[in-house]
């Protein structure tokens, strides 16, 4: 069956922000979103922005060493960073069910390391650093919806970021999403989860 994803190129941190911040507002408590992609490519960046629109008081940081941080805002916001669990018995000894609250929105750092534990309706982002050196700022976003409201939800989302991007006139250099086909649904597996059911 073919997949389409959303890609999205933004040109700073505060453009991925913005992204974020354009999601926002067709956020629900039970939403969950997983963040993957490379090292430093602005994940967390990407949550500043959701829980800013959100109205969260407390500034956004990484959780990469507590693992978890949560947020008051117009919705609580749990916000989870996998990187340094090993196995899927340590995101279980977590507690990981327990935070996918259905009364929270649950942003996950690091999530296609735990792909089989993620409900099936969720948003995977895959977000990417530019190959070229010379374009160190330039993020490739690739949004992925599972689950036919994630669809709309990523429609809305485009619609607000471009329009807040262009208000902002921060870059103007060719089309900032693209819709491409994905023929094959990709297989995430942990590197430690041998034996694990998906």
């Amino acid at each position: 069956m073919s997949h389409r994803a959303l890609v999205c190129s933004t040109y700073s941190a505060e453009e991925t922000r913005i992204v974020g911040a354009s999601l926002s507002p067709v956020l629900l408590p039970g939403d969950v979103i997983s963040l993957s992609g490379d090292l430093g490519a602005g994940k967390t960046a990407f949550v500043q922005g959701v829980a800013v629109a959100l109205g969260a008081e407390r500034a956004v940081t990484s959780p990469t060493f507590t693992i978890v941080h949560e947020y008051e805002a117009r919705y609580p916001i749990v916000h989870l960073d996998v990187y340094r669990l090993n196995s899927f018995q340590e995101v279980h000894d977590l507690g990981f069910e327990e935070y996918l609250d259905p009364r929270s929105i649950v942003l996950i750092e690091w999530g296609e390391a735990i792909a089989p534990m993620l409900p099936r309706r969720h948003l995977e982002i895959e977000m990417r650093r530019a190959k070229d050196p010379e374009s160190d700022d330039e993020r490739c976003l690739i949004f992925r919806p599972h689950g036919p409201e994630w669809i709309g939800k990523v429609q809305a989302m485009r619609s607000t970021a471009e329009t807040l991007l262009n208000a902002a006139a921060l870059h103007s250099d060719g089309p900032r999403f693209v819709v491409t086909p994905e023929p094959h649904a990709r297989d995430h597996r942990h590197p430690t989860s041998e034996g694990e059911e998906a």
